[in-house]
């Protein structure tokens, strides 16, 4: 997804928040630079971080859905991915004390029963055509130029106030960097390149939208499990 325009503007969209040692610290560089994002938060970390939830909110920033956790729902049998979207929203409602409005699976990852159910909840599904790779550890600067090359136009940009899932555990150590300096660089950066910065309900808004959609056969991933489950179950070549 992306807006379909040639106007140098860019969506400023977060994930996986609010963390208590990360957001503070990345919300006083927007608010030096007057910057205002989108935060795609989990419902289980604004549960624990309300009053942080809140002062996003008082600075102007957009608060949106992630998930109650980090789960991918592709993965969980579809009336339950559908009913932990629907929990996921009127919790996170109550911390916010307003409408959610738009949603960003974990991962990137959905079928047709979840982007249905966000649909009928009232939510825009927001996915991203920019990034910085910020969940593998790198240094600030290496990072926030993986970001800065990723610009175009209507572009809806990815960075994280934190990553702790077990599939970034995976792919090597957590980032160590400091997340704010990543957005103070970006930031300085796309607007030196004369980009302006918005969250991403006013891009939306602003522009229309163009949307790519792929598809997988609904028993691929029935597929992978069962092998998974036959591969264990098969006793070793002697």
């Amino acid at each position: 997804m992306r807006a379909d325009t040639q106007d140098r503007v860019i969506a400023l969209t977060y994930d996986d928040g609010p963390h208590p040692g990360h957001t503070p610290a990345i919300l006083r560089e927007l608010a030096d630079r007057d910057v205002r994002a989108t935060f795609f938060v989990l419902t289980e970390r604004a549960e624990a971080e309300p009053q942080l939830v809140r002062s996003m909110l008082a600075a102007g920033h957009e608060i949106a859905l992630h998930g109650i956790d980090h789960a991918r729902l592709t993965e969980v049998f579809w009336p339950r991915a559908v009913a932990r979207i629907w929990r996921a929203k009127r919790r996170l409602e109550k911390v916010t004390g307003q409408r959610v409005s738009m949603y960003r699976p974990t991962y990137g990852a959905q079928g047709l029963a979840q982007f249905v159910t966000a649909r009928l909840l009232g939510m825009e599904v927001v996915y991203w055509t920019a990034w910085a790779q910020d969940w593998l550890d790198d240094d600030a600067r290496t990072v926030a130029d993986r970001a800065v090359l990723a610009r175009h136009p209507g572009a809806i940009l990815l960075l994280h106030d934190t990553t702790e899932d077990g599939e970034a555990m995976r792919e090597g150590p957590l980032p160590s960097f400091d997340r704010a300096e990543v957005t103070a660089r970006v930031v300085d950066e796309l607007r030196v390149d004369g980009y302006e910065l918005v969250p991403a309900g006013e891009l939306i808004g602003r522009y229309p939208l163009v949307r790519s959609v792929t598809t997988q056969r609904p028993w691929v991933g029935l597929k992978r499990r069962v092998g998974t489950i036959l591969d264990r179950a098969t006793p070793p070549a002697r």
